[in-house]
């Protein structure tokens, strides 16, 4: 429900959400086609009221620092208090204080339990070792997951899906209940289908197995083999993902149970409710869908308190959610992990909210690329909410790593997307894997976005309200020294071969003075490089050089049509033109349209051919956030908001000791070059970039070398869901007042 993640609400707001619930209209109704979009009012927690660990009382008595830095010691106080503690809706509660210990906490089948500290600035878990995590497959620092650990390959049984297959439909039917060992309320169902070109059951759901090959239709295509040029077939240049998904079955949804009829554990045909409704457009009987359960624990959290892995030599996680939903992370620190630092894997329904990630990967100046390939905050799963976090000092901040479907990954700040050469790399990375589809990416601030074809394509995927600066600096210890500047991929917006039908709406794109190249770029190379140090707005439908003989499994990749004519890319406003476009054709309605941008000629699920400019404030919220504060207009970036506080430090760009065109909000934070007006006023900054800049005190280019104190209490105690100001004009009926 619209109402579940806000803790005020005025008669008039709840009659309002009522009546959008009750009607099916959606805040991006009349920007968006309803096939090219979800319902993300779903994402986050479920039940009502957000979080809901707020009105829990504490559970036994409070557990006081132990251990030393010359003698850690075993975490088994914890988690024996959190078993001791599960299905009571109680928190566990550390005290005040520095933890040493020896190994992970890991917290297995408990329901209804938050770890709770008094503070990331107060409650400090600092680890010397990890222990084994999301079913075996790793290991963390601190973790959530269920006793069974399903994982893709590990299936062994499922149920064929043989009806119930329409966008929105909260029914579907199975043909044998029994092997699902469903528990209504408590089983969680992935649903996935043959990719593109393949057909046939898996022995799981007793078929005899799938056989094809990705042979592309030139429109909706569903692929993660790596690409064959003699044969024409396939689409990525590494092949499928690992186990992330199941062989040749890469669009999954994650799904709740809620009923079954005529009962759950009925051998024949069964029809069972679910929660949230189906998603994609495109499932088909022709391409033998199935479900397969995930026997999930629930409501579980963790709260306020700071893990450093400094310590830790073999881990990659340090907070992990696995097989579980309704669950939470926020306030936390989480620095100095090995590979990650916020994880989730075949989850559902969860809030991310207000942490801040810190260097998950051990990364050291001039010693990368990092070979552990490290990411901030990582996603598998759906429906999950990952909002107002700071990440900081990674090669990619946050990343759906799997197949991922209705997300919402919204006013995150992140920089310095650290990278040890001349290449900026992408901090938002909207999927690693084929199957990252209808995922909404809102009112984030990162110098780039990217849709690779790494591990195949992705579809759908919609960004909205964000500030993508196309560019970083190169001057303050984020380059290897033989670059003193970014030279490669220098592009606000990547959306590479086979990343089709997304919609790129209302966004602020690129830097004044490095974005000065054309709007729309295509080429048959994945990179742009200039020793000169300017980039490019978009870098649409891009193939790759790359070749089985160059080190790829598949390649070269060749320039995508299909992604420009599926894509909306709408109602811009850009650092190359100085201006907004909605284009209707070239030169349409003005000198500076490459093309027809409404995406309204793509074969199968087409855009609106007359898309409204009235922008919602959002896609998903009714009114701003309880961590929003009152102070920091809603919404904070877009082509219809005016007067914005955000602009360009001046100086010498990429010049030691300097953050020239870095943004910034005040004059303070900019090495004494002063602030100069930018992006014409389009933005804001949002609470998570305010926090950093003004709370932390962090510098504008991310390069600190250690982690900062970091507090939510004092960052975002000031949020309001009741004063927002008065809304941008052209803004739709969506923004409370």
């Amino acid at each position: 429900m619209l109402q579940t993640r806000f803790s005020q609400f005025s008669l008039v707001l709840i009659f309002l959400s009522l009546s959008l619930g009750a009607s099916g209209q959606q805040p991006w109704s009349g920007v968006l086609s309803p096939t090219r979009a979800a319902d993300w009012t779903q994402a986050g927690i479920q039940g009502g009221g957000g979080i809901p660990s707020g009105s829990w009382a504490q559970c036994g008595s409070t557990i006081g620092p132990y251990g030393s830095s010359g003698s850690p010691a075993s975490p088994s106080a914890i988690i024996n208090a959190v078993n001791a503690c599960s299905d009571k809706s109680q928190y566990v509660q550390l005290g005040a204080g520095t933890f040493y210990l020896n190994a992970g906490i890991r917290m297995r089948g408990v329901n209804s339990v938050e770890l709770r500290g008094m503070g990331a600035d107060q409650t400090k878990l600092i680890f010397s070792g990890t222990s084994t995590c999301a079913g075996g497959a790793s290991a963390c620092e601190v973790s959530f997951e269920d006793n069974d650990g399903e994982y893709p390959t590990g299936v062994g049984a499922a149920a064929k899906w043989t009806a119930g297959y329409s966008q929105g439909s909260t029914t579907i039917t199975v043909n044998n209940a029994s092997p699902l060992k469903i528990t209504p309320n408590q089983t969680m169902l992935v649903l996935d289908q043959d990719d593109t070109g393949y057909s046939g059951d898996t022995s799981a759901a007793g078929g005899s197995g799938i056989s094809g090959s990705s042979a592309d239709n030139n429109g909706y295509f569903t692929c993660a083999d790596a690409f064959n040029a003699s044969s024409g077939t396939g689409c990525s240049y590494n092949g499928p993902d690992g186990s992330a998904g199941r062989a040749h079955r890469w669009q999954e949804e994650t799904v709740l149970v809620t009923g079954c009829s005529p009962s759950c554990g009925n051998t024949g045909t069964t029809t069972l409710t679910i929660t949230p409704g189906i998603i994609h457009p495109n499932w088909s009987s022709g391409q033998s869908p199935e479900a397969w359960a995930i026997q999930a624990n629930h409501n579980v959290g963790m709260q306020d308190f700071s893990v450093d892995g400094a310590g830790t030599s073999n881990g990659q996680f340090g907070v992990d959610f696995n097989d579980v939903f309704n669950f939470w992370a926020r306030g936390l620190r989480v620095a100095n992990t090995y590979s990650a630092g916020i994880t989730m894997w075949n989850v559902l329904f969860g809030d991310v909210e207000s942490n801040y990630v810190y260097d998950p990967g051990q990364s050291s100046v001039g010693k990368d690329p990092n070979p552990r390939d490290p990411s901030g905050i990582l996603i598998n799963g759906s429906d999950i909410l990952v909002a107002n976090n700071i990440v900081q000092w990674t090669r990619i901040g946050i990343i759906t790593g799997g197949p991922s479907a209705g997300n919402v990954i919204a006013y995150n700040y992140l920089n310095n997307c650290f990278e040890s050469n001349g290449d900026l790399w992408g901090c938002l990375w909207d999927g690693h894997s084929n199957g990252d589809d209808f995922n909404l990416w809102e009112g984030n601030v990162a110098p780039q976005a990217y849709q690779d074809q790494t591990h195949g394509g992705k579809l759908s995927e919609t960004y909205f309200r964000n500030l993508l600066t196309g560019w970083e600096s190169c001057s303050n210890g984020n380059c290897s020294p033989s670059a003193t500047s970014k030279q490669a991929n220098l592009d606000a917006l990547s959306a590479l071969a086979y990343n089709r039908y997304g919609n790129i709406v209302g966004n602020v794109l690129g830097t004044p003075g490095i974005s000065t190249l054309s709007y729309a770029y295509t080429n048959a190379s994945q990179f742009w490089s200039s020793n000169s140090g300017i980039g490019h707005i978009f870098n649409l439908a891009s193939g790759n050089g790359c070749s089985p003989s160059g080190g790829c499994q598949g390649g070269p990749l060749a320039i995508d049509r299909v992604v420009l004519s599926s894509t909306m890319w709408w109602d811009n406003w850009d650092a190359f033109n100085k201006a907004t476009l909605a284009c209707t054709g070239i030169a349409s309605p003005l000198a500076a349209c490459p093309q027809d941008q409404r995406g309204d000629a793509a074969p199968t699920y087409p855009g609106l051919s007359n898309p409204s400019s009235n922008l919602p404030a959002s896609f998903f919220l009714s009114s701003r956030p309880s961590w929003w504060a009152g102070s920091i207009p809603f919404p904070a970036i877009g082509p219809n908001v005016t007067g914005g506080n955000v602009g360009q430090c001046g100086g010498t760009p990429n010049q030691q000791g300097q953050y020239a065109l870095v943004p910034a909000t005040s004059s303070s934070q900019c090495a004494g070059q002063g602030l100069n007006a930018a992006w014409s006023g389009h933005v804001n900054a949002i609470p998570a970039m305010a926090c950093y800049l003004n709370t932390m005190g962090g510098p504008p280019d991310g390069t600190n070398t250690s982690v900062l104190s970091f507090s939510r209490s004092a960052c975002y105690a000031g949020g309001s869901t009741s004063t927002a100001p008065p809304a941008p004009s052209g803004l739709s009926g969506t923004v409370i007042r």
